[in-house]
């Protein structure tokens, strides 16, 4: 991908507590839908240029910070009748200070 990706931390820490009223685990892609109000579906995209594996990376890379951990990674999901692959996340975690 050219250029990174824009993601307001505060916002999505708010997106991941509204999520966790409710559950304890969440898909990527139903943290994506939930931050950006909705989810796209990239098709033919490699995952160096698309926008929702870029999401991924990030929380991968500040899950300490978000207090989110990754408990599987490449689940087969399907998105308006095709299949993608997503990542499970643990929400039950106090992001660290």
């Amino acid at each position: 991908m050219a250029d990174a990706i824009q993601i307001n931390t505060e916002r999505l820490k708010n997106t991941l507590d509204q999520i966790r009223l409710n559950r304890s685990e969440a898909l990527t892609i139903d943290i994506i839908e939930q931050y950006m109000g909705g989810f796209h579906q990239n098709k033919a995209v490699p995952p160096t240029d698309s926008w929702n594996a870029q999401f991924g990376k990030y929380l991968k890379a500040h899950h300490a910070e978000l207090g989110v951990r990754e408990i599987a990674a490449g689940q087969k999901v399907k998105v308006n009748g095709s299949l993608t692959s997503s990542s499970l996340w643990a929400l039950n975690h106090q992001p660290a200070e």
